[in-house]
């Protein structure tokens, strides 16, 4: 008899909604995550811990401790997790014993003796959705104790949290982004993508070569005066206008490959100024 796969949350489609919101799956979120994997391994003694993401067909790893693959790395198919059966419910899914359960038993990886114990906790966002599963295996059985129980949920409600203020801070970037694009095409209507780019360096205290700050010199947005470049009263208005000064900018700052999309993105729309 073959591996069965948990039925689907009755709530499905708006949890998927939920986890695309989060604009994190496939992304590396290791040294951000990791140390709930690291503190859930130590607080427990199992031998692997991982924190994962569903979509659709897929489980993704946040960060895992004895777990294949990386970061932001597909771990399997939805259909062939044990974890499928976690995001069911908001309490966990404790399987001390994995060969004994119906849910478990004909699993590839109970049968290889790789999993002979199981815990899963959803990671249940502000929403009431599950995101995903933090689970925790082990090759022998094995059981958590109340204690033990609490604390990981603990752990995993603070990781949840994490994931809800990495979204809406996103989300707010975004749309002070969005805000700024469109108040410099107001105010230079004739402006380029790069020129909006070579402003907010500007506005960042940013050295830009003088030869390509032409654009912003000819729309008063800045002047050279004495081989420096310096923000015109005009630039200045426009820089608080649009919610650009210096220490706004390091608030809005989002770090890595995220960041960088998110900025290409909000400045594609740029082409229709």
């Amino acid at each position: 008899m073959n591996f069965v796969p948990a039925p689907m949350p009755d709530n499905e489609s708006r949890r998927q909604e939920a986890v695309e919101r989060l604009q994190i799956k496939g992304t590396d979120q290791h040294d951000v995550m990791i140390v709930y994997s690291e503190m859930a391994q130590e607080l427990t003694g199992f031998a692997a811990v991982a924190a994962t993401l569903f979509d659709a067909d897929s489980q993704y790893s946040l960060a895992s401790c004895n777990f294949p693959g990386k970061s932001g790395d597909k771990l399997m198919d939805r259909a062939q997790s044990i974890c499928s059966y976690t995001i069911l419910s908001n309490k966990p899914t404790l399987i001390p014993d994995t060969s004994s359960d119906h849910r478990t038993a004909n699993h590839p990886a109970v049968l290889s003796g790789m999993c002979k114990s199981y815990a899963g906790f959803p990671i249940i966002n502000k929403d009431n959705y599950a995101l995903g599963s933090f689970c925790l295996v082990h090759p022998e059985k094995k059981e958590l104790n109340s204690q033990q129980i609490i604390l990981i949920q603990k752990l995993v409600a603070r990781l949840a949290h994490q994931l809800d203020t990495q979204s809406e801070q996103r989300e707010v970037t975004s749309n002070k982004i969005q805000n700024a694009i469109n108040i410099f095409s107001e105010v230079a209507p004739g402006a380029s993508l790069d020129d909006f780019k070579y402003f907010i360096s500007l506005c960042s205290d940013k050295k830009v070569s003088s030869s390509l700050l032409q654009n912003l010199i000819d729309l008063d947005l800045c002047i050279l005066k004495e081989n420096n470049i310096t923000l015109t009263q005009k630039g200045r208005e426009t820089q608080q206008k649009m919610g650009l000064q210096t220490r706004i900018l390091q608030k809005m700052k989002v770090e890595g490959d995220a960041a960088d999309s998110m900025v290409n993105d909000m400045l594609s729309k740029l082409g229709e100024i």
